[in-house]
């Protein structure tokens, strides 16, 4: 058994989000994303599958050019390969999901 705590030892960068590694699994990557208001994670994608849980604070998620607002308690799954990107609104606290792909 593992266990972490999404709301404990939360730090920012001053530029960019910061990315803490927070589980994993033989199936999964838990991680947590902290972004200060006005931060940016440029458009990219993942070789898996992916769930982005938005915990706390307001993200503005981008899909193929079109922007969907996302508050606190909202969840986005997304396919391999779906170029994205994140706009953080507010201070903002993000879960992101990995799954990995069966061996």
């Amino acid at each position: 058994m593992q266990t972490a705590s999404i709301f404990q030892n939360i730090t920012y960068h001053e530029k960019h989000p910061k990315m803490d590694l927070l589980l994993e699994t033989e199936s999964s990557k838990e991680y947590r994303l902290a972004f200060a208001k006005g931060q940016y994670l440029k458009e990219h994608k993942t070789a898996a599958s992916i769930i982005v849980e938005i915990i706390d604070g307001c993200i503005d998620f981008g899909i193929k050019g079109s922007k969907t607002t996302l508050t606190k308690g909202m969840l986005v799954a997304l396919e391999p390969e779906t170029p994205h990107d994140l706009f953080a609104v507010t201070e903002s606290i993000v879960r992101l999901s990995v799954i990995k792909q069966p061996k």
